[in-house]
């Protein structure tokens, strides 16, 4: 395996002395029924999570939508104008148009962007079990660089990770004003195996721990953690619905907002970084990326 470069993404932060830190996060809010391109921002390196000092560079990134065709492997939640979680829903066919009851949500349109510009030298689809895309794993690639090009571990400036996303619309029956797409991120900053127990090997941005991710050590908190002022955080895509071209129902007074986000067994399955071969129809050599699993 040729050495994968320190290659990557950064930072922008928080309230001077506080211990909060700038997460990583999605660039833009998306409107109903228009197709783009976003980014997810990167901004810091792992560092233990202790205090606010020194930053290991992110080497590798994994994602994972909540995108799959089983609806057991995501979770759906009616929110309320506070953000909480007052139902949780079947499924999305009530309230984005193309959902089939039973069905879970495969329409978003999600695709990987290549080029120059790109954040990180290598990048793969993360493909289930039927063959469709439900995220990528990147990673900087086999040219080891001398200097990092934007190291996290000075807090700067902040680095981009593109993706596509497909044109989502809601129902014209359904009283839901948004829809918040919730992203299971990982920012890897150390490879190989011996280094699964350090807490600064990765940054997880999942809002809980799972099976697999089970190390609180792992999920930036403000330091000490305090559940009061700091709530489980997930990268978060905002769907808003067009309130012109498609008003809410007279009868739904202010609405609601919607949230889905990866189930645990989803994460557990998807989200760790593989080694293996491109997937059919990817051009290249055999990979292997920055973590034996």
């Amino acid at each position: 395996m040729k050495k994968i470069a320190l290659f990557s993404a950064v930072a922008v932060l928080s309230v001077a002395g506080q211990g909060a830190f700038a997460h990583t996060g999605v660039k833009d809010k998306v409107v109903e029924g228009i197709a783009g391109y976003n980014n997810f921002t990167i901004t810091h390196g792992c560092n233990g999570n202790v205090s606010l000092g020194d930053h290991r560079d992110v080497i590798a990134m994994s994602v994972l939508f909540p995108n799959a065709a089983d609806p057991s492997l995501a979770k759906v939640y009616k929110l309320n104008s506070a953000g909480i979680q007052t139902e949780t829903l079947p499924d999305l066919s009530n309230d984005i148009d193309g959902v089939t009851p039973g069905v879970g949500f495969t329409k978003l349109g999600i695709g990987l962007v290549a080029g120059n510009n790109t954040l990180f030298g290598n990048f793969l689809p993360t493909l289930d079990a039927n063959g469709a895309i439900r995220g990528f794993q990147t990673w900087a690639g086999p040219t080891p660089y001398d200097t990092p090009v934007l190291p996290e571990r000075v807090i700067s400036v902040t680095g981009l990770s593109p993706f596509r996303y497909g044109a989502v619309k809601f129902q014209t029956t359904s009283c839901a004003k948004s829809l918040k797409v919730r992203v299971a991120i990982a920012n890897w900053c150390k490879k190989g195996w011996a280094s699964r127990a350090d807490d600064d090997r990765v940054d997880l941005w999942i809002g809980h721990t799972t099976a697999v991710f089970n190390d609180q050590r792992t999920m930036p908190r403000a330091t000490p953690y305090d559940p009061a002022i700091e709530a489980p955080f997930w990268p978060t895509m905002t769907i808003s619905r067009d309130l012109v071209l498609n008003p809410l129902p007279a009868n739904c007074g202010e609405g609601y907002d919607l949230a889905i986000e990866p189930a645990d067994a989803d994460i557990d399955a998807l989200l760790p970084p593989k080694h293996g071969k491109y997937p059919d129809g990817v051009p290249g050599q055999s990979f292997h990326p920055t973590l034996e699993q």
